[in-house]
């Protein structure tokens, strides 16, 4: 592992499987902005480098693309159509944030495939295959072929777990997952039959139980009415990619049904870019509703010039802005700045908050009591309330999922070390005898015995 790591980090796996060198994701850490923002490349040393698979879209999963690139020039970058798509808004995004938030922490030269004509140019390299179809792979010094596929993931568009082959040994890679359906995305498709390693993530693996998108939707309903009755507008800092979108179109289906009233939906910024990827793909890829597209849910632009005049600060709405985090700079931290001071407004926290952020701060703050915000001592009286409306796996969904594989060897990543802890003891009371790995960053780990380059 050299990323992602018993965190959610700068998600990255390093493959050696007969020779043939093989990176799965290459992400930046969505809070460190040292030069462990990037994925650790150097720790693999002289193995060998050819391919790089990209699970989905994520900045955490993809945003370390330009460095691992400038650093192995010659990888084959493989992602769907839809990643593919998707990058071209999220790359651009992460440039923007590695130059104001990393550029004095990190030597220049790691920056130079993030300008944006490089992007432009890196973008023509990347291959995109179609779901299901199994391509063949052998590296430069590869001694036998992998056959690599790409499965529906559920997590969000063009999301994918990977299934690798080689000379009868078979490894399944979650990336990220989601075995239930969403509003808009519809829950996953991984093989369900034996492999003899199982990569899994563990987000949600220290939660024995997780509420149902039915039963938050409820209390969704419950604190955007109250609010609303006492003329009040509602904040819901959310990720420009999947969270926006499933949440669009979760909110028309409330009012549609009566559950709020239609109030103004404001949106804006790079969500507003993506929706319109997600609608390219309404009929192409796997989704709950075909031919629904996130265009049709009626939505009011955010403008950045007015934030202190928009309309929703007079007549009561709701307000999806990014970032999901509340980091500073972005519209939601902006907006959570007046949110703050108005007791008849409501922020409702809808996805994982860092401890470090910004977001977690607010979220965890009481009322009229004094705490940090980015630095700045600050109190509110607007009233907060936390949801839980995540893509990510239940940790039954993911003890399921091993329980079907029946793998020799399981490992955990891509989880806070509790949540490793978690999913790893579950899978051992389930499946005594299995070998699990809670992977250290940049420890290699031989996982065949009789393949001697196997590793990961």
């Amino acid at each position: 592992m050299l990323g992602g790591a018993e965190e959610i980090g700068a998600n990255c796996c390093y493959l050696n499987l007969d020779g043939t060198g093989i990176f799965i994701d290459a992400g930046l850490h969505p809070r460190d902005r040292t030069e462990k923002a990037f994925p650790a490349v150097d720790l693999i040393g002289n193995r060998e480098t050819d391919v790089l698979l990209t699970t989905h879209a994520h900045t955490d999963h993809i945003g370390g693309l330009p460095y691992v690139m400038r650093r192995f020039p010659h990888l084959r970058p493989i992602m769907t159509h839809a990643t593919r798509d998707l990058s071209h808004v999220m790359l651009p995004n992460g440039a923007r944030l590695l130059k104001t938030e990393i550029s004095d922490h990190v030597p220049k030269e790691w920056l130079e495939f993030y300008h944006r004509d490089v992007i432009e140019q890196l973008r023509y390299a990347f291959e995109a295959i179609p779901y299901g179809e199994p391509l063949t792979l052998r590296g430069y010094n590869g001694r036998s072929d992998v056959k690599a596929t790409f499965h529906w993931a559920g997590h969000i568009l063009g999301s994918a777990g990977i299934s690798l082959a080689n000379k009868g040994f078979s490894i399944l890679h979650t990336g990220d997952v989601q075995f239930d359906h969403q509003t808009v995305i519809p829950k996953a498709t991984l093989p369900r039959h034996h492999v003899d390693v199982l990569i899994t993530e563990a987000t949600n693996g220290a939660l024995e139980e997780m509420s149902t998108i039915a039963a938050e939707t409820k209390r969704l309903a419950v604190f955007i009415n109250s609010i609303s009755e006492r003329n009040g507008s509602v904040l819901i800092p959310c990720f420009a990619l999947g969270k926006m979108q499933e949440m669009l179109a979760l909110l028309y289906s409330m009012m549609r049904k009566g559950s709020i009233p239609y109030l103004p939906i404001h949106t804006g910024g790079m969500g507003t870019r993506i929706s319109k990827i997600y609608d390219q793909y309404c009929y192409s890829d796997p989704m709950r509703r075909p031919g629904f597209e996130i265009s049709d849910v009626p939505q009011e632009p955010i403008h950045r010039f007015d934030l202190d005049t928009g309309s929703y600060m007079k007549t009561p709405s709701i307000v999806l802005a990014s970032s999901g985090m509340v980091n500073p700079g972005t519209i939601s931290f902006n907006l959570a700045q007046r949110w703050m001071s108005k007791p008849r407004f409501g922020i409702a926290f809808i996805g994982f908050q860092h401890p470090s952020s910004p977001g977690y701060q607010l979220m965890n703050s009481k009322p009229k009591t004094p705490f940090d915000l980015a630095g700045t001592r600050v109190s509110r009286t607007c009233e907060i309330e936390r949801f839980r409306f995540s893509a990510h796996a239940s940790r039954e969904g993911l003890v399921s999922l091993a329980m079907d594989v029946r793998p020799s060897t399981v490992v955990v990543m891509h989880g806070e070390p509790d949540a490793c802890d978690g999913l790893a003891l579950e899978i051992r009371e389930r499946l005594p005898g299995t070998r699990i790995i809670i992977p250290r960053l940049g420890v290699p780990y031989v996982l065949d015995s009789t393949q001697e380059y196997l590793s990961v």
